[in-house]
């Protein structure tokens, strides 16, 4: 299993570098990293199974980082576990780390005792689900091999779809989806890519943005509960989801509209 440790605190990296004892965790490599920007960069070229990351960053923050790679992981269907590091134990940061369902909240200074068990629970969860998700591939092997019939497909129309949106709004997994459908995760994304021609994660996102318009339009209420109300745990994360996919921030496009 990878690691990536982001915080802009080189001491707090070179505390975690040398005070775990990482091989015996089961841990290959360790990387380190001084942003989000930073740490997007690795996320693209390392697979990394553990995210432990700082709040207070410059640039985009912690929660805003976690957020993008929290939803990727669970609509991509990632074995992937996010720890907070910080300096603040705000119950405001709390619930958001709870609603991007990190596997816990650490203060510091980091107690390496501590770290070292939230990071042995983190391990077991991943090796849990790595090993249900074989047996699952297992299963479904023969039929993900198969030519998809028209009746698979229908599957995707007649209840993968609607449940997304009803559900969109929600924190939603691939698991959680496919088990409404009693499909396979795996099985299930490869159905609905293509069914639609896109993921389930693009689909997810197409939903929320057309709501994201909607709430724009006819409510005063402002990016962080917009935000909330798409299941975004971070409105920063949002506001840069919404600028990517209509070129104009949530002020803009308001003011755009004449609101």
């Amino acid at each position: 299993m990878n690691v990536l440790a982001v915080d802009d605190q080189i001491n707090v990296l070179n505390g975690l570098m040398v005070g775990v004892q990482w091989k015996k965790l089961g841990i290959d490599q360790v990387y380190k990293a001084g942003n989000a920007a930073e740490a997007k960069r690795i996320l693209r070229a390392c697979t990394v199974d553990i995210l432990l990351s700082d709040i207070e960053m410059p640039g985009e923050s912690g929660l805003e980082f976690i957020s993008s790679v929290r939803e990727k992981a669970d609509l991509d269907d990632e074995n992937i576990e996010c720890i907070i590091l910080t300096c603040y134990p705000d119950y405001k940061f709390m619930r958001k780390a709870m609603q991007i369902r990190c596997s816990d909240y650490l203060i510091k200074p980091l107690d390496t005792e501590e770290m070292t068990e939230v990071l042995k629970k983190a391990i077991e969860k991943i090796k849990k689900k790595f090993q249900k998700d074989e047996k699952e591939r297992a299963f479904f092997q023969d039929e993900t091999k198969a030519t998809l019939s028209d009746g698979q497909q229908n599957i995707i129309e007649q209840k993968v779809i609607p449940y997304i949106r009803e559900h969109f709004s929600e924190s939603l997994t691939v698991t959680e989806i496919a088990a409404d459908a009693a499909l396979n995760p795996q099985y299930m994304m490869r159905l609905f890519k293509k069914k639609t021609g896109i993921s389930v994660l693009e689909f997810v996102t197409n939903c929320r943005m057309k709501m994201a318009k909607e709430l724009l339009k006819n409510t005063d209420w402002n990016n962080e509960i917009v935000s909330d109300k798409l299941g975004y745990a971070s409105s920063g994360y949002f506001i840069k989801l919404f600028k990517k996919t209509f070129g104009m921030t949530p002020r803009e496009f308001r003011k755009a509209s004449g609101i």
